[in-house]
């Protein structure tokens, strides 16, 4: 009976529409140009290393100055006296401007042991003169005008240092005339 039940269920199965076939469409030929990449290895390019920058002989002589500045500020007394000597040398042998203000930063490193500050101001005025000084955009013109400023600022304690000592010796006096009147007076008494 199952195999009855079999073949009658599928008498009765649904007819499936089969669907029409798509025209065939003959196949046509064509050239293609595709581009081949290939690696190949080649040596690396050698680049020369850069040349170094030029400056300026102004500049170049600003910079070695400025370097040595900077070195001689943490100077020990005895290689400053030394450069003194030296810079001292090469301003009497050859005046000029970078000389002269090698010559005058030594000289204020080492203050009142090599002159006194108006022999500096000598040095650096001629430096920041308008004619025959650094010109406004050279290099080492704000050098000068700092340590010119340094200089007048220095100048100005001293002489306020010096007015403060003055007021006091006079006092000191003061009390030496009281003290002594005192004293006289205690004697014309005994």
């Amino acid at each position: 009976m199952l195999s009855a039940l079999l073949l009658a269920g599928c008498a009765n199965a649904p007819e499936i529409p089969l669907l029409p076939k798509a025209p065939v469409t003959p196949a046509v030929t064509q050239t293609v140009y595709v581009p081949v990449y290939v690696e190949v290895e080649k040596p690396a390019a050698v680049i020369p290393p850069p040349e170094p920058i030029k400056l300026p002989e102004d500049q170049e002589q600003s910079l070695a100055l400025l370097i040595e500045m900077a070195r001689s500020a943490n100077a020990s007394p005895d290689d400053l006296r030394k450069d003194f000597v030296a810079s001292q040398t090469a301003f009497n042998r050859d005046k000029s401007s970078v000389n002269r203000l090698r010559y005058a930063w030594i000289s204020g490193l080492l203050g009142p042991a090599a002159g006194d500050d108006a022999r500096l101001q000598g040095l650096l005025e001629p430096l920041v003169a308008k004619t025959g000084g650094f010109a406004p955009t050279h290099p080492l013109r704000p050098v000068a005008d700092v340590m010119l400023a340094q200089l007048s600022e220095r100048s100005r304690q001293l002489k306020e240092e010096q007015k403060k000592a003055d007021a006091l010796q006079q006092k000191l006096d003061a009390l030496k005339a009281i003290e002594k009147n005192l004293l006289d007076r205690e004697r014309r008494r005994n």
